[in-house]
């Protein structure tokens, strides 16, 4: 039994020393704002982001993310300071 045990531990040993490190997933950044710049409608944390001026935008679905794009000055101008408001009008996406 002895033998049996000094065995196991050299076998769990050579197993974790054989082991790669495996790379970190780089974190995805934070969403600043939570209402969509272009529906006004709240983000889904699954949409896609798009960076801008330091801050990553969250959007309600992923077809908003292209007309971000477009022209992102102006649907960046839709939210408020804190991303916790819509200040514009509401734009039908879906």
């Amino acid at each position: 039994m002895k033998t049996l045990s000094i065995l196991s531990f050299i076998i769990i040993v050579s197993l974790s020393a054989c082991q790669k490190d495996e790379p970190k997933q780089a974190t995805a950044k934070p969403v600043f704002n939570e209402v969509c710049p272009v529906s006004g409608e709240p983000v889904n944390a699954k949409s896609k982001t798009v960076e801008y001026e330091g801050k990553s935008y969250g959007f309600c679905c992923d077809s908003c993310e292209p007309k971000f794009k477009a022209d992102a000055a102006k649907y960046s101008a839709k939210i408020s300071a804190d991303g916790k408001t819509f200040l514009g009008e509401k734009e039908s996406m879906h």
